[in-house]
């Protein structure tokens, strides 16, 4: 028996809707965040969240902002730890193979896309160890104007330095920026243009010093 797909509704998702909003609970008590524009949040899908990663963290407290299940596209060989991976496939994740092109990872994004639903990208392909901005893959471009979906970029800071326990601290800082979409870029549909464009909306909702390839000069 399934117990989830990235294209499922989240009613079906069964146990991201048991378990989601204790441990969303529990996650926030233990380490609080600030969570700025959460306005800006859409409503309903699909859209396309875009972030970048520097810490572990950054996935689950980004959904627990959304206060939604979102379709992340991870890496494979998380897939293939026990227990990590199974949870991973019942909360509606999906792998992808990094550093090559993955069709078949493609695909299933834009399924969860056409199911109304909303799917998540760190375009730099893996978490930062220095804390800065790297060089996007052009996996968001394409997937941006071939779907045509939404965007919505968010910023990630303060999530390496968090412990959990530290109750009374909001050490995690999430600024959500205005949606948009690929043709509102202005830079064609070349993938990496667009990529690189999308990832310049994330940089300026992050500190000067964390923007890496991304320096808004």
């Amino acid at each position: 028996m399934r117990f989830g797909g990235p294209e499922w509704p989240d009613e079906r998702l069964r146990v991201f809707r048991i378990g989601f909003p204790i441990v969303r609970r529990i996650a926030l008590a233990l380490a609080p965040m600030r969570v700025e524009d959460r306005e800006r949040i859409p409503a309903e899908g699909p859209y396309i969240v875009v972030a970048n990663h520097i810490s572990w963290m950054d996935p689950p407290w980004i959904e627990f902002a959304f206060d939604r299940a979102i379709r992340w596209m991870a890496k494979s060989e998380a897939f293939e730890v026990p227990i990590v991976g199974a949870l991973l496939r019942v909360i509606g994740s999906f792998p992808v193979r990094r550093g090559e092109s993955d069709r078949r990872a493609v695909v299933t994004a834009l399924r969860v896309l056409q199911a109304g639903l909303p799917l998540g990208f760190f375009p730099e392909g893996h978490r930062s160890e220095a804390g800065t901005m790297l060089r996007a893959h052009p996996g968001v471009g394409l997937l941006a104007t071939r779907s045509g979906a939404t965007l919505v970029p968010v910023g990630v800071s303060g999530t390496p330095r968090a412990r959990l326990g530290r109750f009374w601290r909001r050490d995690v800082v999430l600024r959500i920026g205005e949606p948009f979409r690929a043709r509102d870029l202005g830079v064609g549909d070349e993938p990496q243009a667009v990529a690189d464009a999308i990832m310049r909306r994330v940089a300026a909702l992050i500190p000067a010093e964390m923007r890496g390839e991304y320096r808004l000069d």
